[in-house]
C-alpha cells in the first residue's frame, strides 16, 4: 500500500510539472493591494473605490466564503461569452461591501459550499445573462494560470476567510478556476500542498461537473463540509490530460456531512471585509458591517 501511494505520489508531481509548467503567483497582503500588478490588466484590485459595492465597478478581486458570501467572474458588459472575454471579467458577489459588483436578484437559483482540508467550493445554478453573459453560451474557465501564463482575468486575485484551519484569516488562493456558462457555475479556490492537484487549470473543455464534482442542485442553498475526493487529472493511476480518448467518468464529489441549509443569499453587507482606515496609516483593521 506504501509502495503504490508512493508511486501515485510520485505520478502526480510528475504530471503537475509536465503539464501544469504554472509559474508561482506572488503574495499579496490583502489590506495592502496594488492598483494593477499583471501585465494587461483590464480592472483593479484596489476596490476601495467604488465600496460598498457599484455595477460599474472593475474589481478583479473574489472571495468565496460560503453560500452566503461568494464572488464569480463575469464580463463587464453587453451580452459576451466568456471565452471572448476571459481575460478582462470582474467580480459579482452576493455581498455588498468588497467593492465589486452584486448580483441582481434572481441571478442564482441554487448554490452550494462546501470546506474541505484542501479547497473551498461553490457549485449550482443560476441566470448569468443578468451579469452580461450571452444566452446560449456553454462556458468557459477562468483561472490562475492563462495560455501565457497570465491569469484570466489578467490580474484576478481570490482569497477566502474560511480555509480549513485558517477560519476567521484572509488566506489568499494562488490556484482556483471558475467555470462559468450561461446557466451553471462552479468556482474552487485551493490551498495548501495540494493546491495545483485539486486545481489544475488544463482542463478547461471538460467543464464544471469534471473538475469540481459536486452538489448542482437547483432550488435550495447549503454550506457543508466535504472530503476532498480525488484529484481531477488522475484516474485509474494516470494523468489524464486534455484531448485524450476515451473521455473519462467525472470523479465522484467528496463525501459532505454537516450540512446546513440557508436562505438564499441576499445584497447585505459582508460580515467581515478588507478596511483600511487611511492610506497613510499601516494599522489594519477588520471591518465588521453585522
Amino acid at each position: 500500500m506504501l509502495q503504490s501511494t508512493f508511486a501515485l505520489f510520485t505520478l502526480v508531481l510528475a504530471s503537475s510539472s509536465a503539464l501544469i509548467r504554472a509559474q508561482e503567483k506572488p503574495t499579496f497582503n490583502i489590506t495592502n493591494l496594488p492598483d494593477k500588478w499583471e501585465d494587461g490588466q483590464y480592472g483593479s484590485n484596489q476596490c476601495g473605490k467604488w465600496k460598498p459595492h457599484s455595477q460599474r465597478s472593475r474589481c478583479q478581486n473574489v472571495y468565496v466564503n460560503s453560500v452566503q458570501d461568494f464572488c464569480l467572474w463575469g464580463p463587464p458588459r453587453g451580452q459576451e461569452e466568456i471565452g471572448e472575454v476571459e481575460d478582462r471579467t470582474v467580480s459579482y458577489c452576493t455581498k455588498s461591501g468588497y467593492g465589486t459588483r452584486i448580483f441582481p436578484p434572481g441571478t442564482l437559483k441554487g448554490a452550494h459550499f462546501i470546506k474541505t482540508k484542501d479547497f473551498v467550493q461553490v457549485t449550482g445554478y443560476g441566470d448569468f445573462t443578468s451579469i452580461h453573459v450571452k444566452a446560449g453560451d456553454e462556458g468557459g474557465e477562468l483561472d490562475a494560470h492563462g495560455a501565457d501564463g497570465r491569469g484570466n482575468p489578467h490580474g484576478g486575485l481570490v482569497f477566502t476567510r474560511n480555509a480549513k484551519g485558517y477560519e476567521g484569516k484572509w488566506i489568499q488562493s494562488k490556484e482556483w478556476s471558475n467555470f462559468m456558462s450561461a446557466t451553471e457555475f462552479s468556482i474552487r479556490a485551493c490551498y495548501g500542498g495540494n493546491a495545483t492537484n485539486y486545481c489544475p487549470h488544463i482542463l478547461d473543455t471538460t467543464g464544471s461537473r469534471f473538475n469540481h464534482p459536486g452538489n448542482y442542485d437547483l432550488g435550495y442553498y447549503d454550506n457543508c463540509e466535504a472530503e476532498s475526493g480525488q484529484f481531477p487529472l488522475i484516474y485509474n493511476g494516470k494523468p489524464f490530460q486534455q484531448g485524450d480518448k476515451p473521455i473519462p467518468k467525472a470523479h465522484k464529489p467528496g463525501r459532505r456531512f454537516n450540512c446546513r441549509r440557508v436562505s438564499p443569499p441576499k445584497s447585505l453587507p459582508a460580515r467581515k471585509f478588507p478596511y483600511r482606515r487611511s492610506m497613510d496609516d499601516d494599522e489594519t483593521e477588520f471591518e465588521d458591517a453585522e
